[in-house]
């Protein structure tokens, strides 16, 4: 076998792609690393929002705090609205949330931008980069015998590395041309996004000034955090860029919900937030950016094989389940740090014996028992504000007396394993499946009694305690949380109990009237 030409290949330089290369260049500067990245310049994608555990990857690992507060906007938490048949007032309409802001970092990140920076970033640090240049074909032999086929400068060039790191997205190279890929048939969802000019803001002055009691409700930002708009089988994002423009998109589960018929995408799009009154205080007189709206079919999918023998699949390349929660940053962290560590070891002649068997194992393991712990039939409650509130303090409490305390706590162990994996996350998902599963049985009954969002107006959940990476903080959120889950259990006994019926079929190809 010949000796390969790099020690790694990394097929991708957005997110994933550029930092493993600087992971990799700063555990072991020596290493001879190639970075394929077919564009001339990286687009906007949807899932702007990080999460707390992307905030640390990003602030404490990679150590880019100065990039993204100069580059990007400090997020204020998660908001959820609701709505009430025939209110127009956007007061009037219930509110999930932090009372306060945030306590750890988390970021509204032009991925444009965030990813230009790291493949810069890496370059500097001494990567070689390709682009633009496409990747035609590779075939892994183990080990240090990997090739790929490259066309680059109008010719097409073979080179060969020990490693190979898939990192190009839902494009996923490996898992397409060796038939690794799967749909999760169970989660049938559909997204729509735009980017939109003069969009009001929540903390708008004259907004503030018709609704007094509404701006004096929060002592918090609205318009810096990520606003969800909820409804029964679908949700809307409502992400600020610092460009000024507004990042909104609709994610919604086929088989309950289809968005309004008519017209273009960006049009029915447009309706849809209008149709809300939170959405037409901010969307009224928006105007969306020219050619800028995208939609996704089929959005959660995995690799049945993430990882093998000198191969790992990283980030969107291994696989994706929902936008929700913009968790999706999380596990590219994990699978970036969890790979280059075992490489950075295999450079070091330390023995790397059943690691990547580990790697396929933790991450397949770990993606089912996070869909699910969260999202399985979750759309069935998603416009209930009463429901949605009793998981907003499970779903994140569990997330920050777990995954977000150990990676602070315990960076260089935590970042390189997959979450809910082991004996305490099997546990923890058990019991995230348990509550989720239930709040979903609920919510089926309350629309058979005809009660389903009961609460959706002149409700405020605002969560004064705030959340915070520690035991007894978590806990006292997630005590909060059964409470008031035991409480609905108790009132739904009254309901009329109904058979789970197959949903109704929505159109699932809003692409045919784009």
């Amino acid at each position: 076998m010949r000796e390969p030409q790099y020690d790694v290949i990394i097929l991708g330089g957005a997110f994933s792609g550029a930092a493993s290369g600087v992971m990799l260049k700063r555990a072991r500067p020596e290493l001879r690393v190639l970075i394929i990245e077919k564009s001339t310049e990286f687009d906007r994608k949807v899932g702007e929002s990080t999460s707390e555990v992307a905030g640390c990857f990003l602030s404490r690992v990679l150590g880019l705090q100065d990039h993204l507060a100069r580059e990007h906007i400090t997020k204020h938490g998660l908001r959820m609205w609701f709505n009430g048949e025939g209110n127009t007032c956007p007061s009037r309409c219930s509110e999930v949330g932090p009372y306060y802001q945030v306590r750890l970092p988390t970021f509204q990140v032009d991925r444009s931008r965030l990813d230009s920076h790291l493949l810069d970033l890496a370059t500097s640090l001494g990567c070689e980069v390709w682009r633009p240049a496409t990747v035609r074909d590779l075939r892994l032999g183990g080990l240090g015998d990997n090739t790929v086929a490259v066309q680059r400068d109008g010719e097409e060039v073979e080179v060969t590395s020990r490693w190979i790191l898939d990192a190009s997205g839902k494009a996923a190279h490996i898992a397409r041309k060796f038939g690794h890929l799967r749909k999760l048939d169970d989660h049938p969802t559909t997204a729509i996004w735009a980017r939109f000019k003069n969009v009001r803001d929540l903390d708008d002055a004259g907004l503030n000034s018709r609704f007094p009691d509404f701006a004096k409700a929060v002592r918090g930002s609205r318009g810096q955090a990520t606003n969800h708009l909820m409804g029964y089988g679908w949700w809307c994002w409502i992400i600020p860029l610092q460009n000024g423009e507004v990042s909104a998109g609709l994610t919604y589960d086929t088989r309950l919900f289809s968005p309004p018929a008519g017209g273009s995408l960006t049009e029915r799009l447009h309706r849809h937030l209008v149709s809300h009154p939170i959405g037409r205080e901010m969307f009224g007189e928006a105007t969306p950016v020219p050619k800028d709206t995208r939609t996704y079919s089929g959005l959660p999918y995995y690799s049945a094989e993430p990882a093998g023998d000198g191969w790992f699949c990283l980030g969107d390349a291994a696989g994706f389940i929902d936008p929700l929660y913009s968790q999706g940053l999380d596990y590219c962290s994990h699978a970036v740090y969890f790979a280059t560590t075992i490489i950075a070891r295999d450079a070091e002649g330390q023995p790397i014996d059943g690691a990547v068997d580990d790697y396929r194992d933790q991450f397949v393991t770990s993606y089912f028992r996070w869909f699910q712990a969260l999202y399985r039939d979750k759309y069935r409650y998603l416009g209930d504000a009463e429901l949605m509130n009793i998981a907003f303090l499970l779903d994140i409490g569990t997330y920050f007396i777990g995954p977000v305390r150990l990676v602070y706590d315990e960076t260089d162990t935590e970042f390189a394993r997959f979450p809910y994996y082991g004996k305490g996350g099997k546990i923890f998902a058990k019991f995230m499946s348990l509550y989720n599963r239930r709040l979903g049985a609920i919510a089926d009954r309350r629309r058979a009694a005809g009660r389903y969002g009961q609460r959706n107006l002149d409700h405020r959940y605002l969560l004064k305690e705030g959340f915070s990476p520690c035991k007894r903080a978590a806990s006292k959120i997630i005590l909060k949380g059964i409470f008031r889950w035991m409480g609905v259990e108790i009132r739904s006994l009254f309901l009329p109990r109904v058979a789970k019926s197959p949903a109704p079929v929505a159109d699932p190809s809003p692409e045919a009237s784009r």
